[in-house]
């Protein structure tokens, strides 16, 4: 599903990376994945906080992106908002296997514009459907979040003190169940999409989100129980990283076509960041419970050379048909470093 517009030499597009690598926005990608290699990765501070900001004028592929609604996503994929999930991916495969650039060698560019519609079309119904409650989920996260506890010790100022201290536990609980998920989707080999397509492991992924679901909007619910700043960053911080997660997991990392130079010089630093961001990732959420100890310096180093890795791809390539899953994987990248600047900080 995957075709450039522009057949380059790639030399040229190595040359505009290394210039990024200069400018340091990639600074120290070569020691963790430019080079091929994933080891290594020294230690370095967990996050620096770094939100770019652009004043340029958006690509056409950052303005499909930026207009795109969920109305418009089903008519794209011309399915009911009724239908399933498996309909959906159904409707997709079908249209890009009709819309591939290979089938249409002589409409390159708006073969290529209408995958980049096709693809955000895609992502923005699952994302959309990973955050709407349905009855079941509504039902379920309402139990998760109002289920009773043991009143706890007022301290301090008495009743603000032991709600702050109620809504902590709810949150923790659940934190702990949407992190059993995403354990057994790395013991389940989950992120290999071949091995996830068999009968049983989709319906063990389909479990993993349905957890992640009950559990996001059950912590987005207690975030209307308070005013606590500090519980409020906890809870977003967190269920920011869940949907990212989510998003960044029906991404897909094989390339099918060499046609393109341009897009396949994407898809290799694409590739390049994603081998890093699946170092880093499975370390926090399945490698440390299993060693006993967590590799923390590692797994925040790799998560940032990700994200330096996609920043500077979508700015090297912004165009690709790989800028979708580069611009989901950057912003699970920043999410989950705030996860860890956070989480394992305190």
């Amino acid at each position: 599903m995957r075709i450039g517009i522009i057949k380059v030499p790639t030399k040229k597009y190595f040359s505009l990376y290394n210039a990024l690598l200069d400018l340091s926005l990639v600074q120290t990608a070569g020691e963790c994945g430019i080079t091929g290699t994933r080891d290594g990765c020294s230690p370095s501070p967990l996050y620096e906080n770094e939100k770019p900001r652009s004043s340029r004028i958006p690509t056409p592929a950052e303005k499909i992106w930026i207009a795109m609604d969920i109305e418009e996503s089903y008519r794209i994929l011309n399915v009911s908002s009724t239908a399933s999930n498996e309909e959906v991916t159904a409707a997709y495969k079908k249209l890009a296997f009709r819309l591939h650039p290979d089938k249409n060698p002589g409409r390159l560019a708006w073969a290529n514009e209408a995958m980049t519609k096709l693809n955000l079309a895609y992502a923005a119904i699952m994302s959309y459907r990973f955050k709407e409650q349905s009855d079941e989920v509504s039902r379920n996260q309402d139990e998760e979040a109002i289920r009773p506890a043991p009143p706890p010790r007022p301290r301090g100022d008495g009743r603000a003190a032991g709600e702050s201290e109620i809504l902590t536990k709810r949150f923790i609980a659940l934190r702990e169940s949407a992190k059993d998920a995403l354990y057994r989707y790395f013991q389940y080999n989950l992120y290999n999409h071949i091995l996830r397509e068999t009968v049983s492991n989709r319906a063990v992924f389909n479990k993993i989100v349905y957890s992640l679901r009950v559990a996001y909007h059950a912590i987005r619910r207690l975030m209307t129980m308070t005013d606590d700043p500090e519980l409020i960053d906890h809870f977003s911080v967190f269920t920011d990283m869940i949907f990212n997660f989510y998003r960044s997991s029906e991404c897909i990392t094989v390339i099918d076509s060499y046609e393109s130079l341009y897009d396949v010089e994407a898809w290799r630093g694409y590739r390049r960041g994603d081998e890093l961001l699946h170092q880093g990732h499975k370390e926090i959420f399945y490698d440390r419970h299993n060693r006993g100890y967590f590799k923390q310096a590692m797994a925040a180093e790799c998560v940032r050379q990700a994200e330096k890795i996609f920043r500077a791809n979508l700015a090297v390539f912004p165009d690709s048909s790989w800028s979708v899953e580069t611009r989901i994987k950057h912003e699970y990248a920043l999410s989950l470093l705030n996860y860890l600047n956070l989480f394992f900080s305190e």
